[in-house]
């Protein structure tokens, strides 16, 4: 990752531009004089990735993962009501 340093009094970037530099793997550090007071970075560009996937519903992903037994609708027994053995 590369890294550029503005000084607070010389910034006349637009935030477009510097969002621009972050993407392209830039860290900014923003210094006041020769103290830095701010450094902006990118996100973890792979979890955003996952972010993204995740609201997409992914229909089949799991098939045969759950059965049903054909006993589903049937009353369950005393013995499972009772905790019998």
């Amino acid at each position: 990752m590369s890294t550029k340093t503005v000084d607070l009094k010389q910034l006349q970037i637009s935030f477009t531009e510097l969002l621009s530099l972050i993407q392209n793997d830039r860290e900014i550090v923003i210094t006041e004089g020769n103290t830095p007071v701010a450094i902006l970075t990118i996100l973890n560009p792979i979890a955003l990735n996952n972010l993204e996937s995740e609201k997409i519903p992914q229909p089949g992903l799991n098939l045969g993962a759950m059965i049903m037994n054909n006993d589903f609708e049937q009353p369950l027994s005393d013995d499972f009501w009772l905790q019998n053995a």
